[in-house]
């Protein structure tokens, strides 16, 4: 199998984000969502901050249709590289936020919309299904039809949704992707990564 790209996502634990990086795992997700059981205050944000920032650029921040200030004060606490958006962001705030905090930046789309919706000033496509009215914004540990997917502009992407040890490899078959995003397929519940099953997966594409 090619080189695989990883992106653990919803860590809030600092032991495992530690075991993470040792592991060779290219990205991590904070959840800046306060909704979702994932979400990291600003006590853990701090804790993170003094253990990783040599590791700002493994570091990815993610974002619910935020406000500028919203971002900045996560920045101030936690200098990461990345910053992602899981909302309905419309193109004039990603200029916006691209121009304010010059960082990377990952945008979260539907495959269908992925085919004939183009957004500037993104620097990676997270290809996840749409939330109903009742779920969260993300995957919500639901796959879709990767056999599907189809990228006819030729953009840099990552899938999502659903992926576990069990599926991760189809996954990537059907859609060519070299980078996955992984969050509920790594837990024993909702904000609890479990270290085995992460272990696995990494021994399983890496």
């Amino acid at each position: 199998m090619k080189n695989i790209q990883i992106k653990i996502c919803g860590q809030t634990n600092p032991a495992i984000i530690n075991h993470c990086l040792n592991l060779g795992i290219e990205k991590q997700g904070l959840i800046f969502y306060e909704q979702s059981p994932r979400f990291v205050d600003n006590d853990t944000l701090g804790i993170i901050n003094n253990y990783f920032k040599n590791f700002k650029h493994q570091f990815v921040g993610v974002f619910v249709n935020p406000s500028i200030n919203e971002i900045e004060s996560k920045l101030k606490q936690f200098d990461f590289d990345t910053i992602q958006l899981h909302g309905n962001e419309d193109q004039d705030l990603i200029n916006t936020i691209k121009k304010k905090f010059n960082k990377s930046i990952y945008k979260s789309i539907t495959p269908e919309k992925f085919i004939g919706e183009y957004f500037q000033n993104v620097d990676l496509f997270l290809i996840e299904s749409a939330p109903s009215k009742e779920e969260m914004p993300g995957g919500n540990n639901k796959t879709w039809d990767w056999s599907s997917f189809n990228n006819p502009n030729n953009l840099p992407f990552m899938i999502s949704g659903g992926l576990n040890i069990t599926n991760i490899k189809k996954a990537i078959d059907l859609t060519g992707a070299s980078f996955v995003d992984i969050n509920s397929g790594v837990e024993d519940k909702p904000g609890i990564k479990n270290i085995s099953l992460i272990e696995d997966l990494v021994l399983s594409l890496k």
